[in-house]
Formats: C-alpha cells, sequence, structure tokens
C-alpha cells in the first residue's frame, strides 16, 4: 500500500505532465521547422554567454565570503596568539563559529563554511562539523595537487566526510599577522544548486541538455549530466588520469565564443563554449541537433491547444490535490499557534499518509514534552525560590545592627565588662562575614573565620570547655566556597552532640584537603558527642540549617555536590563536605533586584 506522500506527489504530477508531454513530443515528431545552422547557434551561443554572465555574480558571491572570513581582523587577531586555558579556547571556538555562521547566512547560495585549523589539536572535543583538524582537508584527494600551492582556488565536485553531500567549494587558505598558515576556509556550495546556477535560465529549465563548467585553467568543475547519458561527453573530454581535475580534448581547451557541429554513432550534435565571464569561467553545452529542428510553425498552435486543454483538466485536479494534501498542515499550524499562546492540550489526529502520521505523532510528543518540562520548571523555580528565602530568612543581618552591636560593645567596655565586649565583637564579625556585601561566595579563609567567631560565642555560653582544632593547609584558605557552611553543623554537634554527656570538654575538629584527580575540595567537620540515632536520615532534621546548606551547593555548585554525615567509627559525628574548587569569585555582586528581595 502506498502510503508515503513524496510518491502519491509523484505518481500524481508525473502522469498529468506525461500526458502533456506525451502529447507534446507526439505532434512535434510530426512537424518539422527549419532553422539554419548559424541563426540556432548563434541564439544558443548568446544564451549560454549570458548563464556564464549570471553564474559569474554567484561565484563571486561565495568566493567573498570565503576571502572576507580569511582576511578579517577579527581572525588574524584570533589566531596570533595560543588560547591561554580550555576555556579561553571554548569561548574562542564559540565566537569563530557565531563569525562563520554569520557570514554563512548572509550568503545564500552557501550551504556551509567549514574552518580547518590545527589550533585546537590539544583540544580535541572543540572540534565538530564548522571546526575541523586541517587533517581532514588534506586527506582529501584534490588539496595536494592544487589547494596546497595557492592562497585560494575552487574544488572540483566531490563527496563532503561529514555532510555527506555532494560540494563544490571555494578554499582559501587563512594567514596570521606574521603571514603564517594557520588555517584553510572551505565555503560549500550544494552541487545541486550550482548547477542549477548554471541553467538558470527559463529556456534551459525543461530541456535535456548537458552543461559543463571551466574554472579560470581550463579545469572542468561540475558537470549536469552523466556521461552514460550522454556518451559524446566521452569524446570532448579528456580522463584525469594523474591529476583530480578533468580537462577538455586539446583540440577544444583554448576555445572560447565558439560553437560547431561534431558527430557521434550518426548522430549530430551542437558544441557550445561561452566566452570568458568576469571571473575568467566558461561553460560548454552540448545539444542533440534533433531537438533543435523537431519544432514547426504548426507546433505552437498545437502546444497552445493542448496545453490549454491539459492547464484546464488539471486545475481542478491539482486543486483537489493540492487541498488535500495541505489540510493537515493547515490542521498543524492552527495548533502551532495554540502553543505559541500557551495551550499544550492540543492533540493531532492520524493521518493517512505516513509522513503525516510521523508529524502528528511527534507534535504530540511535542507538546507533552513541552507541559511536562514547564511544570518541572515551575516546581524547580518554586524550589529555588524557596531556597534563598530559607537562606536570607537564616541570614538575617540587617545593616543597622553593625551600629547597635557597636555601641553595645563601647559601653561594656567602659563598664569593664571584657567578656561582653569580646562576645559582642565576635557577633559583629560574624554578621559581617555572613553578610560579605550580597556575595553567595566568599574565601575559606572568611568562611573559618566565621566558624570560629561563632565557637568563641559558645565557649562563653557553655559550662563545658569547647576545643577548636583546624586543619587546613594554607594554600586552601584562599579557595572561595559558598558562605555559612561550617557554621549549622558545628550548632548542632554543640546542641545535640553532647546533650546529656557529663564530659566538662567538647572537641570539634576541622579538617580540609583537595581531592587533584577529581578536581574537588573536602571539608570535614568531626565531634566526640554521642553520634546520631539509629537509621537517621537528613528528613530527620528538624531544623533549616542543614537542608539549607545542602540546598545552597546543589543551586550553586550543581547536584554532583552535596553534604554527607554520618557516624564516625571511633564515635562522634563525622561531617563530609565535597566542593568544587574556585580560585575567583563564581559569582558577582547580588543585584538590586536580588537584594530587594
Amino acid at each position: 500500500m502506498i502510503r508515503k506522500l513524496k510518491t502519491i506527489m509523484v505518481i500524481c504530477f508525473v502522469f498529468v505532465n506525461a500526458l502533456f508531454l506525451a502529447g507534446v513530443s507526439y505532434t512535434s515528431y510530426q512537424y518539422f521547422f527549419n532553422f539554419t545552422s548559424k541563426e540556432i547557434s548563434e541564439t544558443k551561443l548568446s544564451l549560454l554567454n549570458e548563464s556564464a554572465n549570471k553564474l559569474s555574480g554567484v561565484i563571486k558571491s561565495i568566493s567573498e565570503a570565503g576571502t572576507f572570513i580569511a582576511i578579517d581582523r577579527t581572525m588574524t587577531e584570533i589566531f596570533d596568539g595560543s588560547p591561554a586555558s580550555p576555556y579561553d579556547a571554548l569561548v574562542e571556538r564559540d565566537e569563530l563559529k557565531k563569525f562563520v555562521n554569520d557570514i554563512s547566512s548572509l550568503k545564500q547560495e552557501v550551504y556551509s563554511i567549514d574552518l580547518y585549523t590545527n589550533r585546537y589539536k590539544d583540544y580535541p572535543y572543540l572540534y565538530d562539523y564548522t571546526i575541523q583538524p586541517e587533517a581532514n582537508l588534506k586527506e582529501m584527494e584534490w588539496f595536494g595537487p592544487f589547494i596546497e600551492n595557492v592562497d585560494n582556488g575552487w574544488t572540483p565536485e566531490h563527496v563532503h566526510p561529514l555532510l555527506d553531500q555532494e560540494m563544490i567549494s571555494y578554499v582559501h587558505r587563512i594567514l596570521n599577522q606574521r603571514n603564517e598558515t594557520v588555517g584553510y576556509i572551505k565555503v560549500n556550495v550544494l552541487a545541486k544548486n550550482f548547477l542549477e546556477y548554471m541553467v538558470d535560465t527559463d529556456l534551459y529549465k525543461e530541456i535535456n541538455e548537458p552543461f559543463i563548467l571551466l574554472n579560470t585553467g581550463g579545469r572542468i568543475i561540475a558537470e549536469t549530466h552523466s556521461r552514460k547519458e550522454f556518451p559524446i561527453l566521452n569524446d570532448i573530454i579528456v580522463p584525469a588520469e594523474n591529476e583530480v581535475y578533468e580537462r577538455l580534448i586539446p583540440e577544444y581547451d583554448p576555445l572560447t565564443n565558439h560553437h560547431q557541429l561534431i558527430k557521434k554513432d550518426n548522430e549530430y550534435h551542437l558544441l557550445l563554449i561561452s566566452k570568458p565571464n568576469y571571473e575568467q569561467w566558461r561553460l560548454v553545452q552540448v545539444i542533440p541537433v534533433d531537438e533543435l529542428y523537431a519544432e514547426t510553425k504548426e507546433l505552437g498552435i498545437f502546444v497552445l491547444i493542448i496545453g490549454l486543454i491539459a492547464i484546464i483538466l488539471s486545475v481542478p485536479i491539482v486543486y483537489g490535490i493540492g487541498r488535500w494534501i495541505t489540510k493537515p498542515i493547515s490542521q498543524m499550524i492552527r495548533g502551532m499557534r495554540k502553543v505559541e499562546e500557551g495551550d499544550f492540550d492540543v492533540h493531532m489526529n492520524r493521518h493517512y499518509v505516513e509522513e503525516y502520521d510521523i508529524l502528528a505523532n511527534n507534535f504530540n510528543q511535542m507538546t507533552n514534552k513541552l507541559s511536562e518540562s514547564l511544570e518541572q520548571l515551575e516546581k524547580e523555580n518554586a524550589n529555588r525560590r524557596e531556597a534563598e528565602i530559607r537562606a536570607l530568612q537564616s541570614q538575617i543581618m540587617p545593616h543597622f545592627l553593625y551600629n547597635t552591636l557597636d555601641m553595645i560593645k563601647w559601653k561594656s567596655l567602659d563598664h569593664d565588662a571584657d567578656d561582653v565586649s569580646d562576645m559582642v565583637n565576635k557577633l559583629s564579625k560574624m554578621l559581617r562575614i555572613g553578610l560579605s556585601g550580597g556575595l553567595k561566595f566568599i574565601r575559606l579563609r572568611d568562611e573559618l573565620d566565621h566558624a570560629k567567631c561563632y565557637i568563641d560565642i559558645q565557649k562563653q555560653r557553655q559550662t563545658q570547655a569547647i576545643q577548636h582544632i583546624v586543619r587546613v593547609p594554607a594554600s586552601m584558605k584562599d579557595l572561595y566556597v559558598p558562605k555559612i557552611i561550617l557554621q549549622p553543623f558545628i550548632e548542632n554537634s554543640i546542641k545535640h552532640g553532647y546533650q546529656d554527656l557529663e564530659e566538662d570538654r567538647m572537641e570539634i575538629t576541622i579538617n580540609g584537603s583537595i581531592i587533584e584527580e577529581e578536581n574537588k575540595i573536602k571539608l570535614t567537620i568531626k565531634d566526640t558527642g554521642k553520634g546520631l540515632p539509629e537509621n537517621w536520615s537528613y528528613s530527620d532534621a528538624t531544623g533549616i540549617g542543614i537542608k539549607n546548606v545542602r540546598e545552597r551547593i546543589a543551586m550553586y555548585c550543581g547536584e554532583q555536590f552535596d553534604v554527607e554525615v554520618y557516624n564516625h567509627p571511633q564515635g562522634g559525628v563525622m561531617v563530609e563536605i565535597i566542593l568544587p574548587i574556585h580560585y575567583q569569585q563564581p559569582f558577582t555582586k547580588a543585584s538590586e533586584t536580588e537584594a530587594e528581595e
């Protein structure tokens, strides 16, 4: 059963056109209109020259795109130095792709633009369809004999190894500011489209005649027909044995603005060679002579009558077919407009045509995915907002409190209450570090100071002595970590770890280390308290401190970074915090909007 849209359309339109063309061919075969060979040849040659001149604009437009990219100052500046880091290389790669794609989008004739360079050989993951290593270009058979020895040139018709398409390409060498070759630009044009430019006149669109395109050096760049279809081509083209490019036989190679009759197997053909266009390229056309003399005076009348009849008969047929074919598309367009308005409950019905059935299924899957993604996004935004609110609630540190604390400190000093002054001073420092000008990340040394201030305050409040031990390498203290990630766990240790214990001393140890192979840092907090209850989990935590720390680490650092809390084999609780290594502040100051919220 035929269900494919392409097959149905081909059968319908080929059937109608076959009837029309059969009538035209039969009628044309009955009558002969005798035009002189010279008049026909001159007319055809004139049209061929016109086509060659039209093609010149296309050639120039494509070569200008490659030349513009190759000599643009942006390109030469980028290729003047080496990337400082993988990140710089990635940013530079994206800048090059954007620049190349912007140029490609401005040229309707250009299918794609490839950049071949060894600049990113140390970062092989940066290569893709647009940017490739030079080795991929040099493996192509036409590179060595021609492109390697000149700054720019055109390639013959070839298959693009990545896109699997027949291409005709313009290649231009890229030089840096020291006049060193740093890569190649390859501007690709679909061969079928390029060949359409070769026959882009109304007269040539409906006839089956081979065309050959010759570049400046007389080399063959493209052909519109195979030599199996037109064996006469074997008599005018020299096969390329040791070269990539083929050429015309020496008898025809130097000719321009030329026409002559050639004979093969008792059949005559008209050979036309155009004048060089502005780019010094030439077009060659081979026309079977029988087709030139198959017209008659009566042909015009009969063609007109048959054409009118065929058009009149085909109008309702084509209209009905077109309406039947486009009806599902109209329904899908209406569905897409509803999706644009936010209605994701649109559903397309199944269709008899297989392609429409696939489109309907894909459309339904898309709307379902969009609906699910929207719900997930709303949920994530709600969770994110809730985490930020809880973070703000746990860090209520208004600026006016600084002045109040300073007043309390100086008043306590006036009354020789040094311990009160010290506690106020520690609390003020905690508040300043906690606020941190709205930054989400602070240096590890500041986070350790924040934890120490909290412990010093607790030493004044607790009856038990608190021993605070910090074992963190000095090289780690300048790394950036999310703020207020130690104090909530220390608070839990003091508040719950030593409850109902008769020990007269608390011990809290903070360790830090770098996991080089994973590019991570690990901070641990260990106490000597009574430990966690059996089968304890995060859901058992009653406060918001631990949950807030975990949510902020996941939100700012990624889901792969987390906090693990468990009982230490030697007693007490062990807290492990895994964070990424940040040598610089990963976030800027909070915006005014965030500050207001």
